[in-house]
């Protein structure tokens, strides 16, 4: 009997236990629900790639659009017509040179570039009528300045055309059966306020365009043979002003880092205000024109318009 007891009584207190071990884990799972609940559920949200916004450099002399540059008596633009860099949508770039300087009823092109049929397709595109180009200055007697000329010619165009001496006579001698050709000596002036350095020893021999303006000189490069800071301070020389911006070819492609310092250098001791290299200047040379003159740096290719008010 009082085994019998004992045995019941061991039943009785297993019950309890499976009862209270029951209600614990029924507590344990609904505080579990709970907590799941009070915790948010990580969802993926999908990267957005939005594009940074691209730096724009508007410094003066500023790029500006053409309607508002080109509506400004007191305004001296230049725009880059042929260059191997792209700027502008629908143009075509290509190896080569070619700028246009407008200063109230003059158009006076700097070059021509590599090929008529891009020179004319970009000037269409800009809304430029050969025929009213008055003026062709042409830095030195290579392909990728002088290619457009017979095309931009065929075009309606009749234009004095401006040279240095040194070009070849055969060169001379077809550029004279079609246009009034002037072989160019330092200070030559082109048009208002436009002029040539005159040629400089290269090789090739080549010749640079100057513009006086209020805010100082501009001078454009076609490729620099001769040194840019050669012909920067050249035209400093003879014109006795300050120098406001230099833009087109350095000719740095192949340069030294040691070179490129020691120009950019001297450009700030001439006191240099505004940089828009391209053409032959090579990616990595503009690069270190771009860290050194920082926001005076301005960045052209084709189509790009550089306006200066006078």
């Amino acid at each position: 009997m009082e085994k019998k007891t004992k045995l019941v009584g061991l039943i009785l207190v297993g019950i309890l236990l499976v009862s209270i071990l029951s209600g614990c884990e029924a507590a344990l799972s609904s505080a579990g629900n709970s907590l799941s609940k009070a915790i948010p559920t990580q969802t993926s949200v999908p990267p957005t790639n939005t594009p940074l916004p691209t730096p724009t450099v508007t410094p003066l002399p500023s790029p500006l659009p053409e309607e508002e540059a080109g509506g400004r008596e007191d305004m001296i633009t230049i725009t880059i017509v042929y260059d191997n860099y792209a700027y502008k949508a629908g143009l075509e770039n290509a190896w080569g040179f070619s700028a246009l300087v407008a200063y109230q009823d003059q158009l006076v092109l700097f070059d021509t570039g590599g090929s008529g049929t891009i020179l004319l397709s970009n000037l269409a595109a800009l809304d430029i009528d050969p025929a009213e180009i008055q003026k062709v200055v042409l830095s030195h007697e290579h392909s990728d300045h002088t290619g457009g000329l017979q095309a931009l010619l065929a075009a309606g165009a009749d234009p004095d055309i401006y040279v240095p001496p040194s070009f070849s006579t055969a060169f001379k001698n077809q550029l004279s059966a079609r246009a009034r050709l002037i072989e160019c000596r330092p200070g030559t002036k082109i048009a208002d306020r436009i002029y040539t350095t005159g040629e400089m020893p290269g090789p090739p021999p080549e010749q640079a365009l100057v513009i006086d303006t209020t805010r100082g000189l501009v001078v454009i490069t076609g490729c620099a043979h001769p040194g840019v800071d050669n012909m920067v301070l050249e035209a400093k020389r003879q014109y006795k002003e300050d120098i406001y911006l230099v833009v087109g070819g350095f000719h740095l492609g192949s340069a030294s880092d040691a070179r490129v310092s020691s120009i950019i250098k001297e450009f700030q001791r001439l006191g240099v205000k505004y940089v828009a290299p391209c053409h032959c200047t090579g990616d990595r040379a503009i690069g270190m024109f771009r860290n050194a003159f920082s926001e005076d740096f301005i960045r052209v290719g084709v189509g790009a318009v550089i306006a200066i008010e006078d």
